[in-house]
C-alpha cells in the first residue's frame, strides 16, 4: 500500500495507514468516520518532529522534518477519556518508517494552497479540492490490496480485514518479535491487556522455536515433595502460595463464566477493558 501511488488517493492512503500502523491508530483518530465520535481527528499540529533533542519546525519549505530522529504525536481526546496522551517513535532509517511516513505527509499538506498546521492528517487535494480521505475508501483500499495479494501468500482473505486491520496488526507485529506486553500497551494507548484479543495464535510465526525449547528443556530438575501430602489435593487458601486460585485474576474471570460448581455466585474483576 505504501509503494501504490497509482493516484493521488492511492498514495494519501499508502502514507495515511503506514503513519497509523506504527502508532497502532484507531480509525478515527486519521480519518473521517461515520456518526458522532469523541475521539479528536488529528490534525499536523499534533505532530512534533525531533533530531535527537532539538525540534524541527514545520513549514511548507522545511524539509528537515524528513531527517527527524523521532516523532511524537499527542492524542488530544480518546474513546478511553484518556486527554493529551503523547507517543514517540523512533526513525529506522528503512522504506517502512514512522517519521519518514509523517514527514510525507506533513509535507504533503503544507504545501497545499491554503496549507495550515490546522489541517487534519487525512486532508488530501483532489481536482483542486481540498477534501478529507474517509475510513469506507480506506476499508475498500485495504480490501482490494488483500484479495490482489491472494488467500496464498496472505492466508486470509478480503472479507477477513476492514479498518480496525491496521490496530490489529500494530499488536500482532510486536506481540510475534516477544516485545513485552506493558510496552505494547503503552504504545498502543491501551489502559489493560485487552489488546490480547487481536493476538492471532494460528499465526505460523507464533509458534516458532518453541518445539526446541520444549524438547531442549534440561530433564535433571527436582521437585520439593509437600511435607502434606493428602492437602496438596484441596485448594490451596494461603494467599501467598502461588497455587492459590486467585479470584480477582484476569484468567479467572475468564474462567469462572456463570455460576461456579458449589452454586455461589461468581465474583468479576473490578476493571474495565478499553478498547
Amino acid at each position: 500500500m505504501w509503494n501504490n501511488k497509482l493516484t493521488t488517493r492511492n498514495k494519501v492512503i499508502g502514507e495515511l495507514t503506514t503513519g497509523a500502523l506504527f502508532f497502532g491508530m484507531r480509525s478515527c483518530e486519521y480519518l473521517k468516520v461515520e456518526g458522532p465520535r469523541k475521539t479528536k481527528l488529528l490534525r499536523i499540529k499534533n505532530l512534533r518532529f525531533f533530531h535527537h533533542r532539538t525540534e524541527i519546525k514545520k513549514t511548507a519549505k522545511n524539509q528537515d522534518i524528513f531527517n527527524a530522529t523521532t516523532i511524537s504525536i499527542t492524542f488530544e481526546f480518546q474513546k478511553n477519556n484518556q486527554k493529551d496522551e503523547t507517543v514517540i517513535m523512533h526513525a529506522n532509517k528503512k522504506e517502512l518508517c514512522p517519521v519518514r511516513a509523517w514527514a510525507t505527509i506533513t509535507h504533503r499538506i503544507l504545501n497545499y494552497p491554503g496549507g495550515s498546521i490546522n489541517l487534519p492528517v487525512n486532508t488530501m487535494l483532489i481536482k483542486s479540492q481540498l477534501t478529507l480521505l474517509t475510513s469506507k475508501e480506506v476499508v475498500l483500499h485495504i480490501r482490494v490490496t488483500v484479495d490482489v495479494l491472494g488467500v496464498e501468500q496472505m492466508g486470509f482473505g478480503p472479507k477477513e480485514v476492514g479498518i480496525h486491520s491496521i490496530r490489529s496488526s500494530f499488536a500482532m507485529f510486536l506481540y510475534i518479535q516477544f516485545v513485552r506486553a506493558d510496552k505494547i500497551m503503552l504504545q498502543g494507548r491501551w489502559k489493560s491487556d485487552a489488546f490480547l484479543t487481536y493476538v492471532r495464535k494460528q499465526v505460523a510465526e507464533f509458534s516458532k522455536g518453541l518445539s526446541d525449547v520444549m524438547i531442549h528443556m534440561n530433564s535433571n530438575y527436582f521437585t520439593i515433595p509437600d511435607s502434606h501430602r493428602e492437602q496438596s489435593r484441596d485448594l490451596v487458601s494461603n494467599e501467598n502460595d502461588p497455587r492459590t486460585h486467585h479470584l480477582f485474576s484476569f484468567a479467572s474471570s475468564l474462567n469462572n463464566i456463570g455460576p461456579s460448581s458449589t452454586g455461589a455466585q461468581t465474583i468479576r474483576p473490578n476493571f474495565h477493558l478499553w478498547s
